[in-house]
């Protein structure tokens, strides 16, 4: 029995051990983190890519009435934060419940019930991509393309994002 005692000390001490490691690993890390000034955002994060080649400048980046063809409503375009932490509480469900909602996000367009949530997992994947080095730079101040697509109208998020290009264009 003492055996098998010593060795349970052991084996604990060995965790011991290596979870210390651990935190001081982390510790490590992130005072080098913080110590360190923070990279300038690139040039492109005070632009909001709108697809096809048509950008707007963040500044412009504000609520817009987008008229198609096949609604006799307005549908309406916000810019919003991707991150499921961010201050924007545009991502909340629309007022009417039978409108539509549509993010486009980098070439992405999400519908559904679970389109909020998807564009936060594709903004975190984007983002933990980028700090691992796989997928370039990824800014903190992105902006996704939020559509209300009004009850009633058939226009899809395309025929919309294509309205609101020729507005900018």
């Amino acid at each position: 029995m003492p055996a098998r005692a010593t060795r349970l000390i052991n084996a604990d001490r060995a965790g011991l051990a290596a979870l210390c490691l651990l935190l001081a690993f982390s510790v490590s890390v992130r005072v080098q983190t913080y110590g360190n000034p923070a990279p300038p955002e690139p040039a492109d994060a005070a632009m909001v890519d709108l697809g096809e080649g048509v950008v707007l400048p963040r500044a412009e980046a504000v609520r817009r009435m987008v008229w198609t063809a096949a609604c006799p409503l307005p549908v309406t375009a916000d810019f919003v934060e991707p991150s499921p932490h961010g201050a924007d509480t545009s991502l909340a469900a629309p007022r009417d419940p039978s409108d539509r909602v549509a993010y486009v996000y980098r070439g992405w367009t999400l519908e559904g019930p679970r389109a909020a949530m998807q564009l936060s997992v594709l903004y975190v994947q984007r983002r933990a991509g980028a700090v691992l080095g796989l997928n370039g730079v990824a800014t903190r101040h992105e902006l996704a393309v939020k559509l209300v697509v009004p009850a009633g109208c058939g226009a899809s998020p395309e025929e919309a994002m294509a309205a609101l290009r020729r507005i900018r264009g």
